[in-house]
């Protein structure tokens, strides 16, 4: 390498690699805002020398690799993190829209039902009066109409998450499959030695994507990446996935199932568990619930009506169609058992001016009739339950998206694209390269001078 075409070897090979850090240069500037995009560095190391004698020459600069920046850790950390996110977004996203049936305003179940012993009390004042008794039967009403709309909407709600469940299922097999071919198309480049860094970004976009929606574990092997649920489940194993499906069960609704075995327990973060909490968790204990107050309500009130008499004096029946003894659909069944109004109890002693009853009646609103509370008092719970829970996951939710951003952020100043920082490398870079050139431009005016010396 002593030789001017030496020298000429050493410079030219210094122009090609400038080169290469370059476009590598470019195509980091490119990428800057890319989704998922790592930082390509090049990776430089001084050329083996040559040794002549006692003398040891330097071969030039090589350009061992141009390596994506990451950091595995980090990367495995921000998957966890969505994983806790969809969980929370799907949770919280679900217990808003039931809130909005809860709203403890003028119309709602609470409020139907205050404005049903309101009806008694303004009859206690006129006990024979036709209207005043039509109108204690049309509150009555409004109660058993309120019970059934609250659960029509909760049944629509769990309905519709049912279908998103079985949507984001989809999703995760679409997924699953891109990983697996992916992982095909890593293996392939790496085993010839060539750089897959772009393939190896979209894999750790799809598998946070992936993350978002099912709690998954990554596994590095020799075949590429495998991944797991949390059960252990497995999702890709190298180049093959394995596909979700879905099964509608008794209670009809889609339970989660992998190679036949139901998982649905199992999933605990992700939106599918987000979901799936909302849908076999919060709508049923509302439902049942609200079972529990239409029961212990229709119950204390028939119980309060047999103890008095209509306006001919017969003894009173029952206001309410009786609950079944479960208490098991009551809400959704709810309904007026008179169409009568002279058939309200109201008298005490048989007599039509009597108003005594209305008292034992009315006494209902304030007595603990409902798991120990008045019927109030637990419509009451019931709501503060919900905004409860609306609450607590809007406080994760928030804690959670506050965390992803600070990881994502650490992700960005060692992934991320710094524009400062690559315009220096290129103004570095474009030097380098100038100088190797000007060094075979003046190699090349001495090859020609000497070349040309017998001319003269």
């Amino acid at each position: 390498m002593s030789s001017l075409f030496g020298t000429l070897w050493l410079s030219v090979g210094a122009m090609e690699i400038d080169q290469k850090v370059m476009n590598a240069t470019a195509n980091n500037v490119a990428n800057a805002n890319t989704p998922g995009y790592s930082r390509q560095r090049a990776v430089l190391v001084e050329g083996d020398p040559i040794t002549l004698g006692r003398i040891v020459l330097g071969s030039g600069v090589q350009l061992q690799k141009l390596e994506s920046v990451r950091d595995p850790i980090l990367q495995v950390r921000i998957q966890q993190e969505t994983q806790r996110q969809g969980e929370m977004d799907a949770l919280v996203t679900g217990m808003n829209q039931a809130q909005v049936m809860f709203t403890n305003s003028d119309g709602d179940l609470g409020a139907q039902i205050s404005t049903f012993f309101a009806s008694l009390d303004r009859l206690a004042i006129d006990p024979q009066n036709l209207a005043l008794r039509q109108g204690v039967l049309t509150a009555a009403g409004n109660v058993a109409n309120s019970f059934h709309l609250l659960t029509k909407n909760l049944s629509t709600q769990r309905q519709n998450l049912d279908l998103s469940v079985g949507q984001a299922v989809d999703q995760v097999n679409e997924l699953t499959a891109q990983i697996a071919q992916l992982n095909g198309q890593v293996d392939g480049l790496q085993k010839l030695g060539e750089d897959a860094s772009a393939f190896v970004d979209q894999r750790d976009l799809l598998i946070e994507k992936l993350s978002d929606l099912i709690d998954v574990t990554s596994i590095r092997s020799d075949n590429g990446i495998s991944l797991i649920t949390g059960n252990g489940t497995a999702l890709v194993a190298g180049t093959e996935s394995f596909a979700l499906s879905t099964q509608v069960t008794v209670a009809g609704v889609q339970d989660i199932f992998a190679q036949g075995t139901d998982i649905t327990a199992t999933i605990r973060s992700g939106k599918l568990a987000g979901l799936l909490a909302v849908r076999d968790q919060k709508i049923p204990e509302l439902m049942t619930s609200l079972d529990t107050l239409a029961a212990g309500l229709a119950n204390a009130v028939n119980s309060a009506h047999h103890a008095g008499f209509d306006l001919s004096g017969n003894p009173g029946g029952d206001l309410f169609v009786a609950p079944q003894a479960s208490g098991t659909g009551a809400a959704a069944n709810l309904a007026v058992q008179i169409t009568d109004p002279a058939l309200i109890a109201a008298s005490s002693d048989g007599s039509a001016a009597s108003n005594g009853n209305i008292g034992l009646l009315s006494a209902v609103h304030d007595q603990a009739v409902v798991a120990g509370r008045t019927p109030t008092d637990f419509y009451s719970s019931l709501v503060f339950g919900v905004g409860s829970d609306v609450a607590n996951g809007t406080a994760e939710q928030n804690a959670s998206s506050l965390i992803m951003t600070q990881l994502q952020a650490q992700r960005d100043s060692v992934s991320g694209v710094s524009l400062d920082e690559e315009a220096a490398n290129l103004i570095q870079f474009q030097r380098a390269y100038e100088a190797s050139a000007r060094m075979v431009a003046t190699i090349n005016d001495i090859l020609d001078t000497t070349i040309n010396l017998g001319r003269y």
